[in-house]
């Protein structure tokens, strides 16, 4: 077998792989006479089938196996032993290919395209991002307090801002007086808030990433490639008129993250990060050192259910991920820190707020 690796440009690598009859024959008749060890046919007891005849019956298909085995190896191994790095998987060249007729031809010739990731070299401190850090003003805590004694009215009397009112709303946080109260609301606010803010600092911190980091991509080859994602769902045409609105922006976070991650093993998610995970998701920060045998064993098979569930695991590592990331760049962004009020986050974030109050005063 001879293969042959030719660049196209920069960003698609070409595979040719050439197959001869002596590459391949050994194995299907290894396989076709397994085939016949195994074989029942009537008048024929098992493993005295002619060979003739089980050659005939499955050698077709035995030899299809063999080859798309071969060929399918073979460009793993050159992607590998070529340090190709990849976007997805190889595609037929199809400017190359060639019809091949299995059951004829002996010698083939197979061609391949692969999609070369484009090389990036970012430097994290040219970017800026904001950081908003949300005050709260006694005005929500009133408003709050307010809310919570509406929302617990028995016979339309307001509860008193009393000890039995206070463990009502904070079960087991023993407060005796409004001030801690209110103090207890204001830190709950303030771990909401927190993470919302986080959570959009991120967010712009991608989208700041992927409008200004520039690099080429092979179009042609990533719009097949979504094409043979679908399993037949999706038509080129469909794909030309949505491939910047649902796929463009995508593809590059996804490169940018892989550049972010080779860079930076440590921001990988590991086994360990999984289930630490979903320990402190079910558990809390229990410490090992203080539970009995039982209570790991039974703790450790929770997490091994909850990981099995591919879905989950899927959802938990992208929350890893996230949470990851969000670290790595407030360490090494340009963040830019910005004050407000939660009024003004939701109008920073949310541009159509703004939009709908200048309709609405418009109508007014």
């Amino acid at each position: 077998m001879n293969t042959t690796l030719t660049a196209k440009n920069d960003l698609i690598t070409s595979i040719q792989i050439d197959i001869v009859k002596a590459d391949y024959e050994d194995e299907v008749k290894k396989t076709l006479k397994q085939y016949q060890h195994k074989a029942i046919l009537p008048g024929f007891r098992q493993g005295k089938v002619p060979f003739g005849m089980i050659e005939r019956m499955h050698g077709q298909t035995v030899k299809l196996d063999v080859i798309n085995k071969m060929v399918s190896e073979t460009l793993n191994n050159q992607i590998i032993e070529n340090k190709l790095d990849i976007i997805g998987y190889p595609l037929p060249d199809q400017e190359k290919e060639q019809v091949i007729d299995i059951a004829k031809d002996d010698n083939m010739t197979f061609y391949f395209e692969v999609a070369n990731k484009p090389k990036l070299d970012i430097n994290f401190s040219d970017f800026q991002v904001n950081k908003y850090n949300i005050s709260i003003t006694d005005k929500e805590i009133d408003n709050i307090v307010q809310r919570l004694r509406e929302n617990n009215k028995k016979d339309d009397q307001l509860p008193e801002l009393n000890e039995e009112f206070f463990n009502l709303i904070f079960p087991g946080a023993d407060i005796k007086d409004i001030d801690s109260f209110r103090k207890k609301i204001y830190d709950e606010l303030d771990i909401q808030y927190n993470k919302e803010s986080e959570r959009m600092f991120y967010n712009n911190a991608v989208d700041t990433l992927i409008n200004n980091i520039t690099f080429n991509l092979p179009d042609d080859f990533l719009k097949r490639l979504i094409i043979a994602n679908s399993e037949g769902k999706l038509t080129r045409e469909e794909v030309d008129q949505n491939y910047e609105k649902n796929y463009l922006t995508g593809m590059k976070w996804q490169l940018i993250e892989d550049y972010i991650v080779g860079k930076y093993p440590e921001l990988a998610v590991n086994e360990d990060d999984l289930r630490n995970f979903v320990k402190t998701s079910y558990f809390g920060h229990l410490n090992n050192d203080t539970m009995d045998d039982e209570m790991k064993e039974r703790m450790n098979n929770i997490i091994d259910t909850v990981l099995k569930d591919q879905q989950q695991r899927s959802y938990i590592t992208n929350q890893i991920i996230s949470n990851k990331l969000t670290a790595f760049f407030n360490e090494n962004l340009k963040v830019e820190p910005v004050n407000v009020n939660y009024e003004e986050f939701m109008k920073a974030t949310m541009p159509e707020l703004d939009k709908k109050e200048e309709v609405e005063e418009t109508k007014e």
